[in-house]
């Protein structure tokens, strides 16, 4: 049961793509050379993920091992949490 990575964006009808505005990432279970590409990829899961809920809205994505919590409010501001896949839901 482990919290990988949380993420705050901003989003909204006039940009293009979710902007992050803060993320913080538990990376010590990987290897140094597998850092940035697990980083990268927590990025872009939260982006995306973020961009394809509505204000609003929460949504539960299952992708492979991870499990990413998404909530986006009707005034723009979003959030992401991305857990392994043993994590509770409403913890």
């Amino acid at each position: 049961m482990k919290v990988v990575g949380i993420t705050i964006l901003r989003t909204g009808a006039s940009l293009p793509d979710p902007i992050p505005m803060s993320m913080a990432c538990d990376l010590s279970s990987y290897g140094f050379f597998q850092r940035q590409g697990v980083k990268e990829m927590l990025t872009f899961f939260s982006k995306t993920f973020t961009k394809r809920t509505e204000p609003g809205q929460r949504q539960s994505i299952t992708h492979e091992s991870y499990v990413i919590h998404c909530y986006v409010r009707s005034d723009g501001l979003a959030g992401s949490v991305t857990t392994d896949a043993e994590y509770p839901a409403r913890v």
